[in-house]
């Protein structure tokens, strides 16, 4: 009859009204599906906002609530166990791989060349705190140009004279406005507190430039 019509209409409109307020708490963690309830129940912009929360009735009797869709479909349990479990089978793939050697092959290795390097000068490149310019003399019948980042190790003429161990066929690179023609072959470890340690590695004086390593 009438009267239980309108009973049910006080109830239904007092559940949008719970509804509204719900979603106005919710926008911050879940504003895209907030969006689409405020949508669903007719709510306009000034009945979302944090302020309307705190007003009972703001909801209009007459707002055009409309059916969308669902917004939180049930769950297939077991779908979602064999998904987290293919990610878990995957994951554990992955970390045994990364836990594998890396080989390369004598192809690979041979594709570097290494050479032998007498170095003719070095200095400490301006406005640079790391980086040594060196004039190497690797054979080739002219000098060659590397920089390298080790002058926290070393100071440049401590260097000249010396025998090192050069990557000759890296393509140029430029650093701080100068080409660098390679790349000098250093032993690299951690030290103590995490600091690490590097040992420019060179060679006994007598050994002539430009001789190949391999």
């Amino acid at each position: 009859d009438e009267t239980q019509q309108d009973r049910l209409a006080h109830v239904l409109y007092n559940l949008l009204e719970c509804v509204r307020i719900s979603a106005v708490l919710l926008t911050p963690f879940m504003p895209e599906t907030c969006a689409k309830i405020f949508a669903q129940i007719g709510a306009d912009d000034s009945q979302c906002t944090w302020e309307s929360a705190g007003v009972w009735g703001a909801l209009s009797d007459q707002a055009p609530v409309s059916k969308g869709e669902n917004l939180f479909p049930r769950i297939d349990a077991a779908k979602e166990l064999e998904e987290l479990a293919a990610l878990e089978e995957a994951a554990k793939a992955e970390a045994a791989a990364k836990a594998e050697p890396k080989y390369i092959t004598i192809d690979d290795f041979a594709k570097v060349k290494f050479v032998t390097a007498k170095v003719l000068s070095c200095e400490a490149v301006k406005k640079s705190k790391k980086l040594l310019r060196f004039t190497l003399d690797c054979g080739e019948g002219q000098p060659r140009q590397i920089l390298s980042g080790i002058h926290e190790y070393y100071e440049p003429e401590d260097l000249i004279g010396k025998t090192v161990v050069a990557c000759v066929n890296l393509a140029p690179r430029k650093m701080m406005g100068l080409e660098s023609n390679g790349m000098l072959i250093s032993a690299v470890k951690e030290g103590a507190e995490g600091h690490e340690e590097l040992h420019l590695l060179m060679l006994d004086d007598k050994v002539p430039a430009g001789c190949t390593l391999g």
